[in-house]
């Protein structure tokens, strides 16, 4: 991943390798919004931001969570929050991100970023039930 300028076939296929690391499906439920504004999303945020090189995709996870629950982002925290683990970042971090974001950005947006966490938690094989389960039997 360089920091040069990418062709358009070049950025989309950063941005599908972006996605596959982050385990969301290559519309990320977004497409149904707009198929163009998730193929320039794929192409542009994902292909040519995400990709860039100086932080790693789990801090970029970290750093794009943090604002996204700051700014009380519900669609846009959503597939964050449920994917993260897929980064190696763990429930307790997250739960504690969000203590973080909560104290500085208000109390109401940490208490809904909690919610939502919680919610996501509680799905059907959200993939956060499973590493519980593999900590389980590493302690």
């Amino acid at each position: 991943m360089t920091n040069s300028v990418m062709t358009n076939d070049e950025a989309h296929a950063a941005g599908l390798k972006v996605l596959s690391a982050l385990g969301w499906p290559a519309d990320s439920g977004f497409a149904d919004m707009d198929p163009q504004f998730w193929e320039f999303t794929t192409s542009h945020l994902f292909g040519q931001i995400w990709s860039r090189p100086g932080l790693s995709l789990r801090d970029r996870g970290m750093v794009t969570l943090a604002v996204l629950l700051a700014v009380d982002a519900d669609r846009g925290s959503m597939n964050h929050l449920r994917y993260a683990h897929n980064l190696g970042i763990t429930e307790e971090e997250i739960r504690e991100l969000i203590i973080q974001v909560g104290f500085y950005a208000g109390w109401p947006k940490g208490a809904h970023a909690m919610a939502r966490f919680s919610a996501i938690l509680k799905e059907p094989g959200n993939g956060w039930a499973a590493k519980r389960e593999a900590a389980k039997e590493t302690s």
